[in-house]
């Protein structure tokens, strides 16, 4: 798993200076990839700025003004080439709503953020080892 890549969509800049720092301690900044909505998110999965390889991962706050979130996961989990990805929504608020729609495309989990900074490393840390006791699939996209 160390080697696959990673694509976060959020546009809170304080969270994505976490997880950036939080992620190099762990040593993925090279496999890590960033988007600030839907938009910009599809067109590195399909896009002209696709990442290559596909990433595994997809690390989304669907509740964050100006992300699309819902319909970027429907469109992942319609396309044959993305339904495979596993998609943890991570966000500071809540929608029940939104959780429950989010909760019914399979997602892989529905957490919230640390609130305090310091809090990240260990959060993201969590999600590190998880994803390296699960199996993936072998097959390259």
């Amino acid at each position: 798993m160390i080697n696959s890549n990673i694509l976060v969509v959020d546009n809170c800049k304080v969270d994505v200076e976490n997880a950036k720092k939080a992620f190099s301690i762990l040593g993925l900044k090279d496999t890590l990839y960033f988007a600030e909505n839907d938009l910009e998110a599809w067109d590195k999965l399909q896009g002209n700025q696709k990442i290559s390889p596909i990433p595994k991962i997809l690390l989304i706050d669907i509740n964050q003004e100006g992300i699309k979130g819902i319909d970027l996961l429907l469109k992942i989990r319609k396309h044959e080439d993305l339904k495979s990805i596993l998609i943890f929504v991570i966000t500071g608020t809540d929608n029940e709503k939104n959780k429950s729609d989010a909760l019914n495309l399979n997602i892989a989990g529905y957490l919230h953020k640390p609130i305090q900074s310091d809090k990240s490393f260990d959060f993201f840390s969590i999600l590190y080892n998880y994803w390296n006791i699960i199996e993936y699939s072998s097959e390259k996209k």
